[in-house]
């Protein structure tokens, strides 16, 4: 469907019913987010299998490649799994020493997940084959559009979060 041709969703008219209007599947967020999302994924899924790992673990590299030494709980929050996956994932990380979990030293009840230099080495190996996928995805948009684009993902899931 060509983008120029979509009428914005404030100017369309109700039906005669009063429900919103619907013009067909490419013009409905959730689906186009959801294949734009599928259509990302599979590609940089095929790329981590080759490297040993899984997209949960490419998140958790990540987000302590942020902020190390978060807790279980926290780490399941950002990677958005539950604690009984983000566990097993850590325990394959472990064996492969990408991360360690270490007492909390402000909570010797709960632990931190830190990075370990090969979990970091790790990442640094996959991140240029992360941003390969990127660049192709946005090919053809300008900087100000990519930049919209986040933004606008954002709000979204703000929304939707808040």
């Amino acid at each position: 469907m060509d983008a120029a041709k979509i009428k914005p969703l404030s100017r369309r008219e109700p039906e005669a019913d009063g429900a919103p209007p619907y013009l067909g599947h490419d013009t409905f967020m959730p689906y186009v987010l959801n294949q734009a999302t599928a259509a990302l994924n599979a590609d940089f899924q095929q790329v981590l299998r080759s490297e040993g790992m899984t997209l949960l673990h490419w998140r958790v590299l990540a987000f302590l490649t942020e902020t190390d030494g978060l807790g279980v709980s926290a780490l399941g929050r950002f990677t958005g799994v539950d604690q009984a996956t983000l566990s097993r994932a850590l325990t394959v990380m472990e064996k492969a020493g990408y991360v360690a979990r270490l007492p909390n030293p402000e909570d010797n009840r709960m632990v931190a997940i830190k990075i370990l230099p090969a979990g970091k080495a790790q990442f640094r190996h996959v991140l240029p084959l992360a941003w390969e996928i990127y660049v192709r995805a946005v090919r053809g948009l300008s900087m100000d559009e990519q930049e919209t684009l986040h933004y606008l993902l954002n709000r979204i899931r703000e929304n939707m979060t808040g």
